[in-house]
């Protein structure tokens, strides 16, 4: 990979030196520019010496002078220039080992880059860093990071990453803290491994960090029905999760006081196993993991409650479907019973099961073609069905099986809508 041009922007700098898309940017003032972190930082200052390839190879070198920070108008056409760094580790709960086969060879890539952490929020486990990529963060000041801990043993998080290096993460956070970057960390909680006191023991010891780390993030394991020889390992309970929500809040109470903030947070799927409301907004803070999972049924619920001043009390007749994962019934009955309390209207959920990754999986995200096409079948011919956008490769109209929407439609017959997920999308969509 290389720094190629996508896009000039008109009228910028480039534009004006005769940069053109397809250029290759090989150096900023000497310094090899290997992502767009590297370009935004030495592209900053009032006078750069840039050095391009040429489209035809021709080499040029161009003395720049601009305002401090002024943008040269240049737009790659990716975001990182060399080679992804990759994870090294084995997890034992690891997504990509339990997917199933054939599917498109980049959902096998298991990403484990610091720079994909502070440009697009990934979590990472800090294994594979080497002492030139730490300067880098330090240097650069690369924050906020986001950083799969799982635990703050040594020897466990060793084990449950199966990689010696894993122990290490109470120097990696220390080497953080001291240089003031900021982090949010994430613990997959597993069954009998690290939850209970060991849990306890790991958000402690992470508040320690404190204010570096500025977030405790913890999912459930999730589990395809394809986890031949990979260790054995289950979800939770409704009881267990609903123990795992009482010593959450009580460690919010205690450090909202102290931090100004809940500190450590849970995600929406243990509420929804446990069959508890979902905490209010406070309980999220700024909402810093919703990304992860965490604080996406508030943010649903609180976008419904301030539209339904303005729902109407009746509309044309009209009968709409809403495609959506077994998990988010619980969050969209309340909803969906609110608008069919609109004269006309007939509204109707249809969870999908997922056959295709099997196991517990139950998230809408996570549903293929293959399985939506089946639980539609023919009875919606001519029907009103939306699907959230969420089901989508990104960019695209295509879904994780490869199946378009395209031919969710032409299977089924239904009136396909998509929308983004927000409550306002919803309704206008249900309400036409």
């Amino acid at each position: 990979m290389v720094a190629r041009i996508k896009e000039i922007c008109d009228n910028s700098i480039a534009d004006e030196m005769g940069i053109e898309a397809g250029d290759v940017v090989l150096s900023i003032d000497g310094n090899e520019i290997k992502d767009i972190i590297d370009y935004e930082f030495y592209s900053q200052d009032d006078c750069i010496q840039l050095e391009l390839r040429k489209a035809n190879n021709e080499l040029w070198s161009l003395e720049i002078e601009k305002d401090y920070d002024e943008d040269l108008g240049i737009i790659f056409e990716d975001l990182i220039f060399d080679k992804m760094k990759v994870c090294k580790n084995r997890c034992i709960f690891c997504f990509v080992d339990q997917l199933p086969p054939k599917m498109r060879k980049t959902l096998y890539v298991k990403d484990d880059d610091y720079r994909y952490s502070f440009l697009l929020g990934n979590f990472i486990t800090l294994t594979n860093l080497n002492e030139k990529d730490w300067q880098k963060i330090l240097n650069m000041r690369l924050s906020p990071l986001y950083v799969s801990v799982h635990c703050m043993q040594p020897e466990l998080r060793a084990e449950m990453l199966n990689n010696p290096k894993a122990s290490s993460i109470k120097e990696d956070l220390q080497r953080l803290y001291e240089a003031g970057i900021e982090v949010h960390t994430q613990i997959v909680l597993c069954p009998n491994i690290n939850d209970g006191s060991i849990l306890q023991e790991s958000i402690e010891e992470l508040a320690v960090y404190f204010p570096s780390v500025l977030s405790v993030g913890i999912v459930p394991v999730g589990l395809t029905g394809h986890r031949q020889k990979l260790k054995k390992l289950r979800g939770f309970t409704a009881e267990e999760a609903a123990r795992i929500i009482g010593c959450v809040e009580q460690y919010q109470h205690r450090y909202r006081p102290l931090f100004q903030r809940g500190f450590v947070y849970l995600a929406d799927e243990f509420y929804i196993q446990a069959g508890l409301t979902i905490p209010d907004a406070e309980y999220y803070d700024d909402f810093c993991q919703i990304e992860n999972g965490i604080g996406l049924a508030r943010v649903l619920e609180d976008e419904f409650s301030l539209l339904e001043a303005s729902l109407p009390k009746q509309i044309v007749k009209r009968e709409v479907t809403l495609v959506t994962g077994v998990s988010a019934v619980p969050v969209l009955e309340s909803m969906v019973a609110r608008l069919n309390q609109i004269e006309g209207l007939s509204l109707h959920i249809l969870p999908v099961q997922n056959s295709f990754f099997a196991g517990d999986v139950s998230v809408t995200g996570l549903l293929t073609g293959r399985d939506i096409i089946a639980a539609l079948g023919k009875e919606f011919e001519e029907r009103v069905v939306i699907i959230p956008q969420v089901v989508l490769k990104e960019g695209q109209e295509i879904l994780l099986d490869n199946v378009s929407i395209d031919e969710i439609a032409e299977s089924s017959g239904a009136r396909i809508i998509m929308v983004d997920g927000s409550a306002c999308s919803l309704v206008e969509a249900i309400l036409k």
